[in-house]
């Protein structure tokens, strides 16, 4: 059952309904959405057994899985499942895949373009100069997803407290992204194994083996990184954000080439997010490596979201009440102490 934090406001806000000129959503897939002189498609999944205004869940998937296997298959997430526990759930597909939904890895699994790190989501700043442009620019996915929403809430009744997403891989990076950028429309985030694209603290890259000495030898630090605006924002509006890491084996090969590892990456996210004053952070240890998370995973994601919801922006975090997870995770209020030896 989705509740709310105890002093929050008992009645939804419903969001505004906003969409280009002449453009209507409907339960399923939409395609040629217009944004950004783009045309994109995302999925509605209406929510089920709630009158009025519905919590929102926006899943991301990551490089080689396609939007589809992330809300149909259950090793993937088969995150769609969440409307039938009441949310509104608007799969949006990456533009790399050009509008379909099934494509797999293909386009989508390898470097970006346009001063991006990666394909499948504009999601991080490349290392390069052509990256600067997006050093204070969320980018066209981060815009992107918030349109999807407001377009959506025009058909469908969204609470405008209750908005979250979340993702694994590139998508938990995306989520990262939106959420540094953007945490005036957000109420909170799933983070799963994404990249903090850690730097040194004037914005400069810096390589993988040099990012990942740099966390481990300051496990504690906010370290900057090209997922979010350069430099950091000091302060982030109320939300609640769940990041998860898969253990030891959460790791990524490149060509067969080590090329990411989540240990340092959700470390640095979880220090960042855990920072900030008015925003609640749980940190989430699994065994399941590099994947949705495996283990009770509708368990998980019932458990994940459910804790989403149950703090909607203008709750009071001091009044959060963490419950206990599904068996196979270990999660804590605050940053991960788990990831280095700390003294």
């Amino acid at each position: 059952m989705i509740t709310l934090a105890p002093g929050a406001p008992s009645l939804a806000a419903g969001l505004k309904g906003e969409c280009p000129d002449g453009y209507v959503v409907k339960a399923g897939l939409n395609t040629d959405f217009p944004h950004k002189g783009l045309k994109r498609a995302f999925i509605v999944y209406p929510p089920q057994g709630v009158a009025g205004a519905a919590p929102v869940f926006v899943p991301l998937t990551g490089s080689v899985e396609s939007t589809m296997d992330n809300l149909t298959v259950p090793r993937s997430g088969a995150t769609s499942l969440m409307a039938a526990r009441g949310f509104l759930v608007i799969g949006p597909v990456r533009e790399c895949a050009k509008q379909d939904p099934n494509l797999k890895a293909g386009a989508c699994n390898g470097p970006g373009s346009g001063g991006w790190n990666w394909n499948p989501w504009f999601e991080g700043r490349a290392g390069s100069a052509s990256g600067d442009q997006w050093k204070g620019d969320g980018g066209p996915d981060s815009s992107f997803l918030i349109a999807a929403v407001k377009c959506a809430a025009k058909t469908f009744p969204a609470d405008a407290r209750r908005m979250y997403l979340g993702g694994i891989s590139s998508g938990g990076t995306m989520t990262n992204r939106a959420l540094t950028f953007r945490s005036d429309f957000w109420a909170g985030g799933l983070p799963i194994s994404g990249e903090w694209y850690v730097t040194k603290d004037d914005g400069t890259p810096l390589s993988f083996e040099a990012a990942r000495a740099a966390v481990a030898a300051a496990p504690a630090k906010i370290h900057q990184g090209r997922v979010g605006p350069f430099p950091l924002k000091r302060r982030l509006d109320p939300m609640i954000v769940i990041t998860v890491w898969g253990g030891a084996n959460d790791l990524w090969k490149c060509d067969g080439v080590l090329c990411a590892d989540y240990r340092p990456s959700t470390q640095a996210a979880s220090n960042y997010f855990a920072s900030m004053k008015d925003v609640v952070h749980v940190a989430c240890t699994a065994g399941h490596g590099h994947m949705w998370p495996q283990v009770n995973t509708q368990a998980f994601n019932t458990w994940a979201l459910e804790t989403l919801a149950s703090h909607p922006k203008g709750s009071d975090p001091g009044t959060f009440k963490l419950t206990p997870p599904p068996e196979g995770y270990a999660c804590k209020l605050g940053r991960f102490t788990d990831h280095y030896p700390e003294g």
